[in-house]
């Protein structure tokens, strides 16, 4: 108790407290009702993209980050499997084009000397240099155009020397080669396919231009490129950016040779292929994706690096065979069990932590998103004249909706399973609505310590502070670390708390900052031989401190008056949102070294009212504590301190008003170990 009696005393008036919220909640806009009680939209906020089950990207490219290894990173997301080489020569279909009315092909050398396409009727076996004659070779400079007439496929192959057009036999199935392949010697060249505006180029392989007939309606072309999995598909694979850590792009390539190979002995009529070009199995982009501008060749060396020998290369195993390797691009903190999402389990397809795709700094679209959908698309999507009101009626083990059913004002209602929501209403996942994540101590060392875990990952340096003996401290010491991109922690007394020895060591962090008065901080023999090798910033009060962390920052400082902390322990969001230094000066008497400040530094300083709030917090905060509302702060996002003037009922109507202000928020913070969860869970 007398570690709180300074932090009690600093900030006694809880009323003072309550009322502040209490104002700040009074100035939100009125929600207009629309008529009817059916509502205009629905807005959504949650976290990650798309379907959750198996590998998230994001998830590798943060474990990545922090040392692990492709292997560490397949191992995790797949439960109970081994990475281990198989062959993988096969060849695979992938559509390219599909359903359209109008391709056109044209052939382009990767040098100065001349290359050539052929095209052979029939579906010719690929890989296998053809001896029959070519039904032509196109014209260097050539195009040749395959269209729809009715039920028929047309050709029109162009001569730029001639200005002739000439036609193929009619033929509803051929085979395009290009010169530099597998199935065609010569001059290393691409076939650059054109559909509408956009063109696409293909290095590997062959291509097949299919016709499907129409029945009654018009018939239409499917476009294939058949190449090898082993190094000429994967090569062309788009999934991740190519600038990532090579263990998450080796990770990646992996998983889309373990995708491939689950898929290769299935010929998809409705498709003419093995695996779409898109996501809707894997994204394939061909030749682009190795010549990308600096990271290409990093993309090129993580295929080779998984490729023991020309015809075996790394895959993922389940009792010695390959798994269907789903993957996605991040998820709301845990990955999916596949019997959740399509309903037939699948023993390496379960839930694991994920927390990475939280990780706003490397996730920055999809750790929290929020998105609006019109009461037109919501009834379309349960298949309602109207919807009035939607309820979550069950959730997945990782958290996500499992099952959404929709009431009409006529008295009909209709349901549909998260992953069908997410799809019709186009989300980016099925991780939506407002889940309570709870930190479950009053400890402040541990407090700090799970604020910290947001920030600086791969910082080696620590600040510390004495946040029950010196809040104001604190606060103006928040603001260094910001701008030294450096996390906090908190001491306990004139100790350093096993847990925060812990915490640094798992960082690997050993040089620390101690910043505060000499006689409320460890002291250097203490700190030490905590093993860390203590800096010491120090000043006779909170006021000189402050002032010396303003000497080592930049920008125009903010002033807050030293009157006014008994209300800033729910503000220090605010104050964080100003990206400044915090100074402190009395509201009666003039500071001579406020002023020398200033002056040097030219500014006039600003004040807390002047500050602009965070406009997409990710979270609202709810908490008893004042020190944990102080160090919650650092999130910027509103903050919620319970009280005698604010209990728990009334806070849920805050949040759900604050949720109002703020669609970007993703998640109620609660910190503290008798705020009981449920009260914030589905919070619309």
């Amino acid at each position: 108790m007398q570690n709180h009696r300074r932090l009690m005393k600093i900030f006694s008036s809880r009323f003072s407290i309550s009322l502040a919220i209490v104002l700040i909640f009074q100035n939100l806009s009125p929600v207009s009702a629309y008529a009817a009680d059916v509502p205009e939209k629905f807005d959504f906020r949650g976290s990650g993209y798309g379907h959750g089950v198996g590998m998230s990207q994001v998830g590798a490219f943060g474990m990545a980050r922090e040392g692990k290894t492709a292997t560490e990173i397949l191992t995790h997301y797949y439960s109970g499997v081994e990475v281990a080489p198989v062959d993988d020569s096969a060849f695979l279909r992938i559509n390219i084009a599909d359903k359209i009315q109008s391709v056109t092909f044209s052939n382009e050398s990767l040098s100065s000397v001349p290359s050539s396409l052929q095209i052979f009727p029939g579906d010719l076996a690929p890989g296998i240099v053809e001896t029959a004659t070519a039904a032509t070779t196109l014209p260097i400079g050539g195009s040749l155009t395959f269209s729809i007439l009715g039920q028929a496929l047309i050709s029109s192959i162009s001569d730029p020397a001639t200005g002739a057009n000439t036609a193929l036999p009619q033929g509803g199935i051929w085979t395009i080669r290009w010169s530099g392949t597998t199935a065609l010697a010569g001059e290393n060249s691409l076939l650059k396919m054109k559909v509408g505006t956009t063109t696409k180029r293909y290095r590997y392989g062959q291509a097949q231009v299919k016709l499907v007939s129409g029945g009654l309606t018009s018939a239409a072309i499917i476009v294939t490129n058949t190449l090898r999995l082993h190094d000429e598909y994967l090569r062309g694979i788009g999934e991740v950016p190519s600038s990532w850590p090579s263990a998450a792009l080796e990770a990646q390539v992996i998983a889309a040779r373990t995708f491939g190979l689950a898929k290769k002995d299935n010929l998809r009529k409705i498709c003419d292929c093995n695996l779409y070009s898109s996501t809707q199995d894997q994204n394939f982009v061909g030749w682009s994706k190795e010549v990308e501008a600096v990271y290409g060749k990093k993309w090129v060396d993580a295929v080779s690096v998984t490729q023991p020998d020309t015809n075996t290369g790394l895959a993922i195993l389940y009792k010695g065979k390959p798994i269907f390797a789903y993957y996605a691009s991040s998820t709301g903190g845990v990955t999916e069990n596949v019997q959740d999402v399509w309903g037939t389990p699948v023993p390496y397809l379960l839930s694991v932590p994920d927390p990475w795709s939280l990780d706003s700094t490397i996730n920055p679209s999809y750790s929290s998103w929020a998105r609006s959908i019109s009461q037109a698309n919501m009834a379309k999507a349960f298949n309602l004249p109207d919807v009035a009101r939607y309820e979550v009626t069950a959730r997945t083990g990782g958290g996500a909706v499992k099952r959404v059913s929709a009431f009409s004002t006529n008295g009909k209602s209709s349901q549909l399973t998260g992953e069908k929501f997410r799809s019709l209403l186009k989300l980016p996942s099925a991780w939506i609505q407002l889940n309570a994540k709870v930190i479950s101590t009053d400890f402040t060392d541990e407090i700090a310590i799970a604020v910290a875990k947001n920030f600086w990952t791969t910082s080696q340096n620590a600040i510390l502070v004495n946040i029950d003996e010196e809040p104001e401290v604190t606060i103006s010491a928040m603001a260094f670390a910001n701008s030294q991109k450096t996390p906090l922690f908190v001491t306990s007394g004139r100790k350093i708390s096993d847990a925060t020895i812990t915490e640094l060591n798992r960082r690997k962090i050993k040089k620390v900052t101690l910043i505060g008065n000499l006689n409320s901080l460890p002291s250097k023999t203490t700190v030490k031989k905590a093993g860390l090798n203590p800096t010491f910033i120090s000043g006779a009060d909170f006021q000189s401190v402050a002032l010396t962390l303003g000497q080592k920052m930049t920008g125009n400082p903010l002033i807050i008056y030293n009157e006014e902390s008994e209300w800033l322990a729910t503000q220090s969001n605010t104050l964080m949102s100003a990206n400044a230094p915090i100074i402190w000066k009395s509201f009666e008497k003039e500071s001579k070294s406020v002023l020398q400040f200033l002056a040097k530094r030219k500014n006039s300083g600003i004040y807390p009212y002047q500050v602009t709030d965070n406009p997409a917090p990710s979270r609202v905060i709810v908490t008893r504590s004042l020190a944990a509302a102080i160090l919650s702060g650092a999130w910027r996002s509103p903050i919620v301190v319970l009280g005698p003037e604010i209990s728990e009922e009334q806070s849920v109507e805050i949040v759900r008003e604050t949720l109002a202000l703020y669609p970007t928020i993703a998640s109620v913070t609660i910190i503290g170990s008798d705020i009981p969860s449920d009260l914030y869970v589905g919070i619309n």
